[in-house]
């Protein structure tokens, strides 16, 4: 069938744009359109060819033009009767067909993309976006898709990317919150503040909104060491609205932030208003740091328990923890740890810093961060991603979990997932240094990933007497992730499970993990962090004991402690209160608090 002049001068135009001639095709496109308002597929290359001209509102308004004269409508409302009934396959069918009828329709791209994510496959969405992004760079819904593909991939520098074109095609508070979103869970604090100084402009002083972006930009500057800025941030936050919990628990994580009595009677008034039992939850938090700061314990561990009484958590998290660790052990046996990746000498080494939350660990990275060839970063979750992109890995290609199929992956397949590790933590690395930390606490459960795919990290496991470590964890509102911390047997049975799991780590793995006692650090800092930089091949270097004085951005709730020179505060303060944590005491493996005891004696 011979083609229409419409479609003869469409094709002209695809073959103007491809050949990097944008300006050209629109010069065929714009009477085109004019002439035949319902060509779909003309108006997407029309809104492209503007997009790459710099018109870049235009191209926005024309991409959600196209989507008015979609001539798959009908077909996209089945799509969503499908999803409504859980018919998948299905919706998957009719969204091919779509694509075979109309290439590159924004519907069935969306929908396949979607589906992808859902079914937890963020590569595959990524795949089907990659190649057609640049072809509807104007469509927001695809690049929205794109950038929650890339952050669930583990893509951090790509999800960031995509989030700022986002902004350029639609500079507004929700694409803004977004991405700043990206930029604080990154560490990326410079482009924060940019970022949130644009987005101010687009919220009511008086709104929750407002409120929420001074919250979040106080959370940043206390990172960053800068207290006095954190601290007026967080109060306008508060100032706007008084019921936020999230601005009241930041106060008082400064741990010896003195509220005012104005700000006592809010608090106080904030936990008698009948709000949801997460905000109760917080302020509660909030208000038991404000009694513990005036040195009343007692009180203020009643405090305390009732917070933590008031976290609503999933009741099986220990079980779930127990199960998981129990899996690790039978799957990361001897055998299994025999193949590695090839060593990679070209690349900075990484050093993880394991444990439990609340064990010391902030304070070992902040002194080996002092050290001139080391880099300190933050709580990563590149690891964790790539353990989850192993596992899609070994599902696509051996039709397995990862777990079972450990000794089947390749030196090669292995340093891929090392390469992957190394290249998304670059992110978190500003200086070229020979060593980089990484202090997530429960990487504890992947040493055995760890000794596949980057044979020459480092991995420092820090301990703290589990009471001591189990009374920081119960006094500490987390935002997600330790779900286990907010019941003192809860604290107790992990505790047990995380020892038991180094244990095997240093059964199957001896020599591989060196570990350092927080107490020990405490007493003797010299020879502990000397031992350490040892072990890595690094002399002492006398600014590690200086670490309170660094500039550097700190990320986690020990942030303000540990910008205080070496002190004992956090040593045996929970013989105080032996009473009420008897609990926690009962829960515990004995040889744990045996441990413990010898240490103190020496």
């Amino acid at each position: 069938m011979p083609q229409s002049p419409f479609q003869i001068r469409y094709e002209q135009a695809v073959d103007l744009a491809n050949e990097g001639k944008p300006a050209d095709a629109i010069k065929l496109l714009y009477p085109l359109v004019q002439q035949s308002p319902g060509y779909y597929q003309a108006w997407l290359l029309f809104s492209r060819c503007l997009f790459e001209t710099g018109y870049v509102k235009e191209a926005v308004q024309i991409a959600r033009h196209a989507d008015s004269v979609d001539p798959l409508a009908s077909h996209f409302q089945r799509i969503q009767q499908c999803m409504q009934h859980q018919r998948i396959e299905e919706a998957t069918g009719i969204a091919r067909a779509m694509l075979e009828d109309v290439p590159h329709h924004c519907k069935a791209l969306f929908t396949l993309a979607s589906l992808a994510l859902s079914a937890g496959q963020p590569e595959v969405a990524i795949a089907i976006l990659t190649p057609e992004v640049p072809l509807q760079p104007a469509n927001i819904t695809l690049r929205r898709l794109l950038a929650d593909g890339y952050a669930k991939s583990g893509q951090y520098s790509n999800a960031i990317a995509a989030s700022k074109v986002l902004v350029q095609l639609d500079e507004c508070f929700e694409n803004l919150w977004r991405l700043l979103g990206l930029l604080f869970k990154y560490g990326q604090y410079d482009e924060f503040l940019h970022f949130c100084e644009i987005a101010a402009k687009y919220v009511d002083n008086q709104s929750d909104e407002s409120s929420q972006l001074a919250l979040l930009k106080g959370q940043a500057l206390r990172v960053l060491g800068r207290r006095d800025e954190s601290i007026h941030c967080l109060t306008s936050s508060l100032t706007i609205n008084p019921n936020n919990a999230e601005a009241w628990l930041a106060l008082a994580d400064f741990k010896d932030y003195v509220f005012t009595e104005a700000q006592k009677h809010q608090l106080e008034s904030l936990l008698n208003r009948p709000v949801s039992a997460e905000v109760k939850c917080m302020a509660s938090f909030a208000y038991a740091r404000l009694c513990d700061a005036k040195g009343n314990t007692q009180a203020s561990f009643k405090h305390y328990a009732a917070a933590n009484a008031l976290k609503v958590t999933n009741p099986h998290v220990v079980e779930g923890i127990q199960q998981d660790l129990a899996n690790i052990k039978h799957q990361y046996c001897a055998s299994a740890l025999y193949e590695q990746a090839e060593a990679l000498n070209s690349h900075p080494t990484p050093v993880f810093i394991v444990g439990l939350p609340r064990s010391g660990s902030t304070l070992v990275e902040q002194m080996l961060a002092c050290h001139s060839h080391i880099e300190g970063t933050m709580e990563q979750p590149t690891l964790l991603h790539v353990e989850q992109r192993a596992n899609r890995h070994s599902q696509t290609h051996y039709h397995a979990k990862l777990g079972d199929t450990l000794s089947k992956l390749s030196a090669k397949e292995l340093t891929d997932f090392g390469n992957i590790y190394l290249k998304e933590s670059a992110v978190f690395r500003h200086q070229n240094m020979r060593f980089f930390t990484d202090k997530q606490p429960f990487n504890f459960r992947l040493i055995g990933l760890i000794h596949k795919i980057l044979p020459k990290a480092i991995i420092i496991d820090v301990v703290r007497n589990p009471m001591d470590c189990g009374l920081s964890l119960f006094k500490q509102y987390f935002h997600s992730g330790v779900d286990f911390s907010y019941n003192l047997n809860h604290i107790g049975t992990v505790y047990n499970h995380y020892r038991s799991m180094m244990a095997h780590w240093d059964s199957v793995l001896p020599g591989k993990v060196i570990r350092i006692h927080y107490e020990s650090l405490i007493d003797d800092p010299t020879t502990q962090i000397t031992r350490v930089l040892n072990y890595m091949g690094l002399e002492f270097e006398p600014q590690c004991l200086s670490f309170h004085t660094t500039s550097r951005a700190i990320h986690t709730a020990s942030s303000e402690q540990v910008r205080q020179p070496i002190n004992r505060n956090g040593v045996c303060g929970w013989v105080n209160l032996a009473g009420e944590l008897q609990v926690l005491q009962d829960s515990l493996d004995p040889a744990y608090l045996s441990e413990s005891l010898a240490l103190k004696q020496t």
